[in-house]
């Protein structure tokens, strides 16, 4: 028998399902306007018609950890934690616009249309060092659920090509440090 908070329960967790169903839709809707209408916006634009507005753009630069997250088609309990984390070491609190937002991309891959549009943008408006911390993010999200008891590689191979294409976005200087970064493990 169903208890009134048992209940009340069920009707939170269909509307916060809903929320989330509707947000990714109107992330699949923004990818596909700013890819129309790419050279018509502004970069700010852009990035404000993928849905990174007020505080959810606190958010956009970690995009690549998404991209990362789903390089084998899925994404882990460790991968999920950590990206989270990262999150939350920003000040983001769970429940709030950009904690939701990267959630919602965590539970369902994003389109590729939609990641490749935020790479483009990212390519755009990250660089230097900011680039290389995004670049070693890429790299711990990766190196979370890798390997087998320590044993065997940590990273593997469709990770690595996603982590080399986002340092090759961001230039010479992060493409040397994920060669780097990788070589030693």
């Amino acid at each position: 028998m169903s208890t009134r908070n048992d209940v009340e329960e069920i009707y939170f967790q269909k509307q916060e399902q809903a929320l989330r169903a509707k947000l990714r839709e109107e992330l699949e809707a923004d990818a596909r306007k700013v890819h129309e209408d790419e050279r018509k916006l502004a970069l700010a634009d852009r990035i404000k018609a993928l849905g990174f507005t007020g505080d959810r753009a606190k958010v956009f630069d970690l995009m690549p950890l998404v991209h990362v997250a789903w390089a084998d088609g899925e994404i882990s309990r460790k991968e999920r934690a950590n990206i989270l984390e990262i999150v939350a070491s920003r000040g983001i609190a769970p429940g709030t616009e950009p904690f939701r937002l990267i959630e919602v991309m965590l539970e369902e891959r994003p389109s590729d249309l939609y990641m490749s549009e935020t790479l483009d943008i990212l390519r755009e408006v990250i660089g230097g060092k900011r680039a290389e911390s995004v670049v070693e993010l890429c790299i711990q999200v990766a190196d979370v659920s890798g390997g087998f008891f320590g044993l065997g590689e940590t990273i593997d191979a469709r990770e690595r090509e996603v982590i080399e294409t986002i340092a090759r976005a961001f230039g010479d200087r992060a493409l040397a440090q994920v060669h780097r970064a990788l070589s030693e493990r």
